[in-house]
């Protein structure tokens, strides 16, 4: 009896010091006197998205709305975390743009000593990063992806095959633009040219036994994470990458006054090259930040088309009287005279934003001016991307899916900082002008020769995956699939 008196005192002392700590934590802000909403004990802002009942972007939405006006920013938890909510796009524009130094940092967890190919410019912070991003800078030269394009077209070719002359199907769209994108990153990024059948596979599985609690606690204690050696892949996977890439540059330097095709080659050919692995950790970056958002984009955008034909026979005929005027070729110039096809794709990355938020970190504290608002050295901030994006007070009807809200006259009537697809400034991403690049090749391959139109199986309204911090479709999307060659 003893025993079990000492075991039930123990597990009440567990117990009280548990939720003394979590009351302490989830104070913070009440503490600070900064607005806030209540959190749940424990689950703080998000109880049900770990739980996969909502998408984060769902729970942001709620708050963003409740509060804009009231305040330039409000207190947030992410469980226990504390997070700076921005819904003013002055401050918005003050940490992205005018006052980024104080926010240069975003906070994710890398180690780049036990697991190099984390050390890419999405999770490296401080010295590293700053060193790494001037380095690549002279890459991502809007030149050298110009050079890029003849190679992604040829790829694009592929998906046109694959699609044959069937004059009628019904296909899965994420797998068809999955094809698309893929070949792009294995080729552009790792320098393959032959059967991708392996390296799909590892892009499928580099997350390993991927747990959300143990990516949160890596997170929250990045020391103790480190000093515990933990990965946040697998690492077969990554030993798979960094053994492609090092085997590539072995070859590409074998062979002498090959045309520019990769960005092996460019990351290679800097100045002040790049070590080989930390080349490999670029080139993972790719699947890692690029990947799953490409493919929900061109996913999305091509469901929102299939359900405004009208739409897309505009985007089609554009497309087919740019090719024909270059001849039949896409070039850096026809891409540029695509206004309308752009257009599509930036409401499509309005309404179905990829990354529904934006983080920082604050490295020095920040005083907004003319204000009493303070946001703390080492506050986590969050930009809800995705809730301004839909914000009614910017864009009227924002479930409407309107195309010519990107009209040029259109665009001028809104503020800064209300369309933050790729972010913006220091830490906007640095790969844009690419992705862009891609998504438009992507397009006018997709809707040249065929049209798009809603079956069976096409989920109306579309449902996000609120398993997913991106946001993505939850099911497949199947449409019908028309050879329109006329």
């Amino acid at each position: 009896m003893d025993l079990l008196h000492r075991a039930l005192l123990t597990a009440v002392g567990a117990l009280s010091l548990f939720y003394a700590l979590v009351k302490i934590s989830l104070g913070y802000w009440k503490r600070r006197g900064i607005l806030h909403e209540k959190p749940k004990f424990f689950w703080g802002n998000i109880k049900g998205v770990v739980g996969g009942k909502r998408h984060l972007q769902d729970a942001l939405q709620v708050i963003y709305a409740k509060y804009k006006g009231r305040a330039p920013f409000v207190g947030f938890f992410a469980c226990l975390k504390p997070f700076v909510l921005v819904l003013d796009l002055e401050l918005v524009r003050h940490i992205l743009v005018t006052h980024a130094g104080n926010f240069t940092t975003r906070g994710l967890y890398s180690n780049d000593g036990s697991e190099p190919l984390s050390g890419n410019l999405l999770q490296l912070d401080g010295h590293k990063w700053r060193a790494l991003h001037a380095q690549s800078t002279g890459v991502f030269t809007p030149a050298n992806i110009n050079k890029l394009l003849p190679r992604i077209v040829l790829i694009s070719r592929g998906v046109q095959r694959s699609l044959g002359k069937e004059r009628l199907q019904t296909l899965n769209i994420n797998e068809l633009v999955d094809s698309y994108n893929l070949d792009v990153v294995a080729s552009m990024a790792f320098g393959l040219s032959a059967d991708h059948t392996e390296f799909r596979l590892w892009t499928q599985s580099y997350w390993g036994k991927f747990s959300l609690w143990r990516a949160y606690l890596a997170l929250e204690f990045p020391l103790l994470a480190q000093l515990l050696n933990h990965k946040s892949y697998a690492v077969s996977a990554m030993a798979y990458f960094q053994k492609v890439v090092l085997g590539q540059l072995q070859e590409q330097r074998r062979r002498d006054r090959q045309p520019l095709q990769t960005f092996l080659q460019l990351y290679s050919n800097m100045d002040q090259p790049l070590d080989d692995v930390q080349i490999a950790a670029q080139a993972f970056g790719f699947v890692l930040a690029g990947l799953v958002p490409l493919n929900a984009t061109l996913s999305f955008c091509l469901h929102e088309l299939a359900r405004q034909p009208e739409l897309q026979d505009r985007v089609r005929a554009e497309i087919r009287k740019t090719l024909e005027q270059h001849s039949g070729q896409l070039t850096t110039e026809g891409l540029k005279e695509l206004l309308y096809t752009k257009q599509v794709l930036n409401e499509t990355l309005r309404l179905h934003t990829p990354y529904p938020f934006l983080l920082r970190r604050a490295t020095k504290e920040f005083e907004l001016p003319g204000s009493v608002f303070v946001i703390a050295r080492g506050n986590n901030v969050l930009i809800p991307t995705a809730a301004i994006h839909r914000d009614p007070a910017i864009y009227e009807e924002p479930l409407r899916f309107d195309p010519d809200r990107f009209e040029t006259e259109a665009k001028r009537t809104r503020p800064a900082m209300s369309f933050l697809p790729f972010g913006d400034g220091l830490r906007g991403c640095i790969a844009a002008q690419f992705v862009e690049q891609e998504l438009l090749v992507g397009l006018v391959t997709l809707l040249q020769y065929h049209r798009y139109t809603p079956c069976s199986k096409t989920a109306i309204p579309l449902e996000y995956d609120n398993g997913r911090l991106l946001l993505m479709p939850k099911t497949g999307i199947h449409l019908n699939v028309e050879r329109v060659d006329n």
